[in-house]
Parts: C-alpha cells; structure tokens; sequence
C-alpha cells in the first residue's frame, strides 16, 4: 500500500510541476470557463494587505486543469480514508474530528476520577435537562466576535408551519466560482460544508454490515436504518452533489443494497422539503437539532409512530456558537469568516420524564448520570452539540416514564440530537458508540448477546454518508455481531 502512495504522491508532484509551468504562459480563467480578472497593483493595497489576499485568490481561482485536478483530489482523499489505518482515518483536512471517536463531557470527568460526577444532576433536574455539565473544553465560543451594530450574529429564525405538499423551496445554490477550499472542507460565504464522495464497493459493505445485525439480532428485532444527508447536498455549489457527490445516489444504492425485512427511513425528502430553514449549521459538521427533528419525523412514518409536534416541545437557546467545520479549518484565512458569523443552536426538550447514564463500557456498571438534553453547558464548554446526552460515550442509556418498546441505537454524532426525540415513543434507548468498541484499547461489546439481555425490540442504525464511505467505521460495526464485510 505504501508503494501505492508513493507512486500517486509522485504522480501528483509532476502534475503540480507541469501546472506550475504552464501557469507561467497561459491566462487564467475562472472555473467552468468563468474569467476572474486578476487584482491591480497598488502600493495601499499591497500595504493593507488586500492585493496579496486578491492575488492569492485569483490564482486559486484559475490554475490551469483547476476542475480536473480538485475533482481528482476528491477521488483520492475518498480513496485515502477508505484504505487508510486506524490511525490515519481522516474525515476533514487531517482532522478526525467527533467522527472517529468524539468527545464527551461526562467521560472526560468520568475517566479523571473513576468515578461518578461530584455533582450529579438531581431527578428534577435529569427529568429537564437542566444540569450542568462540567468540562475542560477549548474553543473560541467565549470571544465570538459581534456584528458592526454590536448584535450578536445568527441565522435567520426557522419557519415550520409550510404543508408538507407545498412546492419544494429553491435550493441556494452558490456559483463554483464562490467557493473557497481549505483543506478538504468547501466554504462558500458563511458556511463550511463537508462534500463526500461515493464508492459503491465500500456502500454495499455497509449495507451487507446493516444486513449482519438484522440477521444477527433475529426476527424478533425489527431493524431500521437512517442514513441522513449532511449539509453539502443541499447549499453547496451544485456540480458539488451531483455524480459521485450526490449524497441522494449514495442513500439510494445503500439503501437498495439491504435486506428487505429491514425499515429503510426516508429522512432525505424530509429534510430537502425544510431546507430553507436552519437545519444545518454553517460552522459545524452537523444537523441542527430543529434537522432531527424533520428525520424524526420520516422516523416515526416509517415506524408507525405519531410523531410529537415541534410546537409541543419546550425550547431553548445556546448563542455565539462556533463549531467543528471552524475548527477544522482555523489554520486557513477563510475561517476568520466562520468566526464572525457564528451559529445559535436551539434545542429541543423531551416531553417524557428521563433519567439518563453513561457507561464506560456494555457492563452498566458505575453509570455516570447525564441529561438528555443540557439547559445550562458550564462556560467552558464550548462546543455546545455537546449538550444532547453529553456527547458521544460508549453507552448512554435513558429511561423514559413511556410504557413502550425498547430501542437500541447505533450511532456516531449525527444520532446525539436525535435521540430526544426518541423518549416520547420507547420505555428506554440504549445509545451505543460503534467507534468505542471491539478495537485496541477498546472495550468488548457482543451485540446479540447485549440486546437479548436489555429486551431490544427495535435496532436504530443512524448515520451520515462519510460513515457509509468509510471502510474502518463498517468494520466497526460489523465486529459488533462478529461479521467482516471482506
């Protein structure tokens, strides 16, 4: 494999020489064809700083076979991260990032003591989500800079109340000619946005793995799988999700792929038919929690559940928040822009009493209490997704006062916003991280043995199309029930 490497490393160096050279003889021309006219020269530009900043983007901008070779790019970064090791798992730019592991409030202050929290939430509190959480997070949500009337920036406030058949809203498709690139992350404006790429081999992995725990788990479980888009389908410039980027195509063949006793959600129309409202954040890589909602909501048609109204539940409000995608991307000049226009994220709250705990490991024992939703992040946190269920933890099991089935989720991140919503249908959710089990360091989890002893009725696998591209996250999963897709 490292021969392979080398020789595609070396392809590239003399495909950057030859551009380089050719550079020197030819004008530029914006992408598809597009001019970009370069940037005049003047001592205050050069002084202030502009003309080098100009420059620099004309030349990004009209690099000959500029299309060719970041389309070329793209196939090898999907390449890379599907070939990769463990250790080398890249999701944005060099960054895992909360896809390959995450991060947790409760399991950092868990793993420092051994122990439970010093201060764990009352019942009353559980029962809202109104605890505090404490933390050692950096970021930059504190500094957050405001707009020039000195107004904190935010998105435009969601609107709900559109039937369901009324006509699709025009998606704001920039220009390609508007985005910028840094590293593997596309910022166009305001927003960041990640843009996967598909290859069929690893998806009918996916989908045979899907196949594995349905089979494994027996008749008696009814399986369902939600694979949602991220937010470069829907307001990335449009030759970005088409071919191999159309994320529809890549939900459509996974989903073709599988068994057909197994519950396929259509989250995907749900959430094309809403996207002029905020359901994704511009500086982090994922859904708002108003977006679950609109999949809970295809969720429970598939499921046969009446789903809760959004104006039924209580909400609340975190602002100022600067997310994954800055983080991402805060070594490149673009990012400055994702830090003047920070997010807000809203968050919904369940309408069940709950009591919730984190488990190290499938023992559940030593449970570390957490909230299903927190009202009140301590300051240091920053990263503020981190107020559903804390985060991304081995085990996190919630405890409803509904009198219904109950449900065992397999997840990464996208499924922390999702699970609220959960609360109001099954007795108790079982939210398991496939990426903290059955590797190195790991903790061991056998998954038919598992759901046989916590009476799972329903199997919820939920995930984003980076993790149905991604080889390593498939094997994770299937080690989970014993099975290897290869």
């Amino acid at each position: 494999m490292k021969k392979i490497y080398r020789a595609m490393a070396g392809f590239f160096l003399a495909a950057l020489l030859a551009v380089g050279l050719a550079s020197l003889f030819t004008t530029g021309s914006g992408t598809d064809g597009a001019s970009t006219k370069k940037p005049e020269f003047s001592m205050q530009a050069l002084l202030d700083g502009t003309f080098i900043s100009q420059l620099e983007t004309y030349y990004a901008n009209t690099f000959p076979m500029r299309d060719t070779l970041l389309k070329a790019n793209r196939w090898l970064n999907g390449f890379y991260y599907s070939s990769a090791g463990d250790d080398n798992i890249l999701v944005l730019g060099g960054n895992t990032g909360a896809e390959q592991g995450g991060e947790s409030l409760a399991r950092q202050e868990y793993e420092k003591t051994g122990q439970t929290l010093e201060n764990e939430p009352s019942s009353a509190q559980e029962s809202s989500g109104d605890a505090d959480i404490p933390g050692d997070v950096t970021g930059t949500e504190e500094t957050l800079p405001e707009n020039q009337n000195g107004d904190t920036q935010t998105p435009p406030e969601e609107t709900t109340d559109a039937p369901e058949d009324a006509p699709l809203p025009a998606l704001d498709n920039p220009d390609i000619s508007e985005a910028q690139y840094a590293g593997n992350v596309v910022i166009v404006g305001n927003r960041a946005m990640e843009i996967p790429t598909a290859t069929d081999s690893v998806i009918e992995s996916y989908a045979k793995t899907v196949n594995a725990l349905a089979s494994a788990l027996g008749k008696d479980v009814r399986t369902i799988s939600l694979v949602t888009p991220n937010g470069g389908e829907f307001y990335s410039p449009e030759s970005m999700h088409q071919g191999l980027n159309s994320q529809k195509d890549m939900i459509d063949y996974c989903y073709s792929q599988m068994n057909g006793s197994i519950l396929t959600v259509d989250a995907y129309s749900k959430l094309r038919a809403h996207t002029d409202e905020y359901i994704f954040f511009r500086t982090d890589h994922h859904w708002t929690q108003l977006g679950a909602y609109y999949a809970y909501t295809a969720f429970c048609e598939a499921e046969g559940f009446e789903a809760v109204p959004l104006d039924a539940f209580e909400t609340g409000r975190y602002d100022r928040f600067v997310g994954s995608m800055y983080n991402f991307t805060a070594n490149y000049p673009q990012s400055q822009t994702l830090l003047d226009n920070p997010d807000y994220l809203e968050y919904y709250l369940p309408i069940a009493t709950t009591h919730a705990k984190y488990y190290a490991d499938a023992n559940l024992e030593n449970g570390v209490p957490v909230s299903v939703v927190y009202q009140h992040l301590d300051a240091s946190v920053s990263n503020k997704y981190q107020c559903f269920i804390g985060g991304d933890t081995p085990v996190c099991v919630i405890e409803t006062d509904v009198e219904g089935p109950v449900c065992l989720m397999l997840k990464e991140s996208y499924g922390n916003a999702f699970a609220p919503f959960l609360t109001s249908h099954y007795s108790k959710i079982i939210v398991v991280d496939p990426r903290e089990f059955n590797r190195d360091g790991k903790p061991a989890l056998d998954l038919t043995q598992f759901a046989k002893e916590q009476g799972v009725d329903d199997l919820l696998v939920i995930n984003y199309p980076y993790m149905i591209n991604n080889s390593y996250y498939i094997a994770w999963l299937g080690r989970l029930v014993g099975y290897s897709s290869t």
